[in-house]
């Protein structure tokens, strides 16, 4: 399979460049040229697959000449092999990654919120001579390997509730890669319905998919930290389909967005609503739904789940749809607390992450410094 960056699709790229660049020299992102549809009768044979073979299933065709089948399947056994959902979960990430005692790894804390670390991240990306000198790469959502790997729990949800019929998802969004990964399963054939954006009161993709507003405003802190972004990069994937795939118009439009110029014509706008739909929560909703969940189920969930499963009430497409619950509760002890007046508690196997020192440098919001930085490191 061949790739293309979003703002050049003349230039291909194998999957082993879109895997370790992460990002095109050009600024855009990478995608396939072309997709291959499942088929009813393909659907059929995966649907009692195991997680990890129906993984193995949809991945390969994407990765080429990359590795083996046999490989790939290794490597999912592998990586799955460490999470189990009793006790297994995303906690207190920041201290997950601040401490480690590798001499190998280097954390970087910036000065400001993750619009500004991911400029950065791209501003370093397009500085060819300094991401070259590093052998750069980046593993977030603006990865495509990221995306092809979050589509499978699409397939595997479907297959567990869907009962045959089509079903929407809501997603909790901010970079919109996870519910991009939705897009790309109904793109591969998965019979859904809507894709249902979730969105905090950095609502720029609400107001994008529901007017066609995309102006940016300033970033306001809240109690979903995750969607606490005004710049989606992932949402440069599904504008280059709306705009049938011509990279040049893409390019342009990236460059309105830069300017705070962009909004959205109603002939793609029409494009987008085929699709996806979407609806916001604030702070006192999110813990007004988490306490409402409490008191009807006697489940905790976090905040983030939370607006999910908000916008799916507020839109009333309760039937027939799956939230993606994206977080642990116990990490956000004060949403938790402001809506049932208690917390969860760490699971017994990540206690350890409250013994151990962190180790990180704090730098301000400089290109430069923290380019310095990075090459001081290695």
């Amino acid at each position: 399979m061949n790739y293309i960056s979003t703002r050049n699709n003349q230039k291909n790229f194998s999957f082993k460049d879109v895997f370790l660049k992460g990002l095109a020299d050009d600024g855009g992102l990478f995608v396939p040229k072309s997709i291959k549809q499942f088929q009813k009768e393909e659907l059929d044979n995966l649907k009692n697959l195991s997680y990890n073979d129906l993984a193995a299933e949809i991945i390969y065709p994407f990765i080429g000449d990359f590795m083996s089948k046999d490989d790939l399947i290794s490597m999912i056994s592998k990586s799955y092999s460490n999470f189990r959902s009793d006790d297994v979960v995303k906690i207190s990430q920041r201290r997950l990654m601040t401490i480690h005692e590798e001499n190998n790894v280097f954390n970087i804390a910036v000065e400001g919120n993750f619009d500004d670390c991911q400029n950065l991240v791209k501003a370093m990306f397009n500085d060819e001579k300094f991401s070259k000198a590093i052998n750069m790469s980046g593993v977030n959502s603006i990865n495509w390997a990221r995306i092809i790997a979050q589509s499978v729990y699409y397939f595997y949800a479907f297959f567990k509730v869907g009962n045959g019929q089509p079903l929407s998802f809501s997603v909790p969004t901010g970079n919109f890669g996870d519910i991009y990964a939705g897009y790309l399963a109904k793109k591969l054939g998965l019979p859904i319905d809507k894709l249902i954006v979730a969105t905090n009161k950095n609502d720029i993709l609400h107001r994008a998919i529901s007017g066609g507003d995309y102006s940016q405003k300033k970033v306001e802190e809240t109690n979903t930290p995750s969607m606490d972004i005004q710049i989606a990069s992932n949402f440069e994937r599904l504008l280059y389909d709306v705009k049938d795939c011509n990279s040049e118009v893409t390019k342009g439009v990236m460059a309105e967005i830069k300017n705070n110029t962009y909004k959205i014509d109603k002939n793609d706008l029409d494009k987008i609503k085929k699709n996806f739909v979407s609806e916001m929560l604030d702070e006192n909703e999110t813990v007004k739904m988490i306490k409402t969940i409490n008191d009807e189920h006697q489940m905790v969930v976090d905040p983030h789940t939370a607006v999910g499963i908000g916008a799916v009430r507020k839109l009333g497409l309760e039937k027939n749809c799956v939230v993606l619950s994206t977080a642990h509760p116990c990490k956000f002890p004060k949403a938790i607390e402001d809506a049932i007046s208690k917390t969860e508690n760490l699971p017994e196997s990540l206690k350890y992450i409250y013994d151990r020192k962190e180790k990180f440098e704090l730098l301000s919001n400089d290109i430069e410094k923290v380019k310095k930085y990075v090459m001081n490191s290695i």
